[in-house]
């Protein structure tokens, strides 16, 4: 061990023990002995220094005061020099995104270590008082000068302050661990609350009874798709047993809505371009649109929903989790609570503040609930927002997978309109990605590896819209 400290220049004789402290004070960038005076004596005391080592090494180093505030060393600086705190706190600061946030601390006779002498090695950590400090710096220069006593008493110093900084973090991290689950059971607690008094509002009921109902064919359609049994030729007779159907389907696909250069007058050639998936989007879509009042909440919030019904059957597709079209149809209607809110502000003004309590998610499940939507999507649709602020194992079993889809669907979809990921609720990302077995995958390789290849093999039959985001 002592290889690492060698001297380059073996010039020095025994270190004197019997020198007066003052020398340290005078090498000390100008203070006075008598403003370390209460330094000097802790210095003395048998118990602090452990011998003379520490006193040596005041004498001939070197001592730093530091201001409230100031910084010992930056991130990415090198690791070159040990320092010892003698008096003060200094605290370890992490850099992550360009923010700074304080991961621990160097109390009062805490060693800080160095990486390599050579400076080749830079720190990961910054490191700054917390308050008005003194350290000892203990460098290349000073390791060449003293004795191999010396070297050894640094050695240990440096390894007892690493073990006791190691277990200080790991004391520090189980409490955050501690703090973090009971916020997050706090905020569960909260959250369910507030969807019970959703549930049970008379107010949206009374908006929610008044929603026209989906057509019953549009609904029967639906059934069909969530049917593993059903074939291509079925799809297809259902569409064309009912005119709307036909009519709504056909009329969507010429209109500026889609690109398609030749004009699609036929279901058969509109279920070959578009899958029966794509077919059922658009009738459903359009459906929605009927149902529900054209305000501009309703437009941007239906351009939305249906952007992110790709991107969910992109994902369902691609990761092998829940039924496409299943998820695609999620995807569709997981924005109603939103409009059914907006119509209670507009039909109940003078009741604002109440309604903003309401919890937009349970009231789209009731409306789909109402509308007698398959149980598997309303209660998915329900638990939507639980990703945001909860971990995989607070939300139903049966409806997890569904509820990981969406979620990562939504992510996905801010992404690609430019939203910095720093705004988005990822804290529970990793597990919510774990659950469709893509660990280790960050968002962006989500999206470029996994989602935009499929979504571009559809070419114009993506809404123009989600066409225009991917290029």
């Amino acid at each position: 061990m002592l290889k690492i400290f060698r001297r380059k220049e073996k010039t020095l004789a025994s270190t004197p023990t019997s020198n007066p402290i003052k020398t340290a004070t005078e090498k000390t960038q100008g203070h006075s002995p008598k403003a370390d005076l209460s330094l000097q004596e802790r210095l003395q005391n048998a118990e602090s220094n452990k011998g003379n080592e520490l006193v040596t090494l005041l004498n001939m180093g070197t001592t730093k005061k530091l201001d409230k505030g100031e910084y010992l060393f930056r991130a990415g600086t090198a690791a070159d020099t040990a320092y010892v705190v003698l008096d003060g706190t200094i605290e370890d600061i992490a850099v992550s995104d360009g923010e700074e946030i304080s991961v621990g601390s160097y109390p009062n006779s805490s060693w800080i270590s160095f990486a390599d002498l050579n400076g080749s090695i830079s720190r990961e950590n910054a490191a700054r008082a917390a308050e008005a400090s003194t350290v000892l710096l203990i460098d290349q220069n000073l390791l060449n000068r003293v004795g191999d006593d010396i070297l050894l008493f640094i050695y240990r110093q440096l390894h007892q302050s690493a073990v006791a900084q190691t277990a200080r973090q790991e004391s520090e991290k189980t409490a955050f661990s501690v703090q973090t689950q009971n916020l997050i059971d706090t905020l569960f607690d909260i959250h369910s609350q507030a969807k019970a008094r959703s549930k049970n509002s008379e107010l949206a009921q009374a908006v929610i009874q008044k929603i026209p109902k989906l057509p019953i064919a549009t609904i029967s359609l639906l059934n069909k798709l969530m049917d593993d049994s059903t074939s291509t030729n079925e799809v297809v007779e259902l569409v064309k047993s009912d005119p709307s159907l036909t009519s709504v389907l056909l009329k969507t696909l010429n209109s500026a809505d889609y690109s398609f250069e030749e004009k699609i007058s036929d279901v058969n050639h509109a279920v070959a371009l578009l899958g029966f998936v794509g077919v059922h989007q658009i009738v459903m879509s359009q459906s929605l649109r009927k149902s529900l009042p054209t305000t501009s909440v309703f437009q941007k919030s239906y351009l939305r929903a249906l952007e992110i019904s790709h991107i969910a059957f992109a994902i369902s597709q691609a990761s092998g989790i829940g039924k496409p079209a299943e998820m695609a149809t999620i995807g569709l209607v997981h924005e109603l609570g939103n409009i059914v809110i907006e119509l209670l502000r507009q039909q109940n003004p003078k009741l604002e503040n109440l309604i903003d309590f309401f919890d937009t998610s349970v009231i789209g499940a009731q409306l789909l609930k109402t509308w007698n939507l398959p149980e598997s999507i309303w209660q998915a649709i329900e638990y939507q927002d639980f990703p945001e602020f909860a971990p995989p194992e607070k939300i139903p079993g049966a409806h997890l997978s569904a509820i990981a889809v969406i979620y990562l669907a939504r992510l996905c979809h801010q992404r690609l309109n430019k939203v910095s990921q720093t705004r988005l609720p990822t804290l529970f990302l990793n597990d919510y990605l774990s659950l469709l077995n893509w660990d280790g995958l960050s968002l962006g390789a989500v999206l470029g590896e996994k989602v935009v290849p499929i979504l571009r093999k559809k070419g114009n039959a993506l809404p123009v819209s989600l066409a225009q985001i991917l290029n």
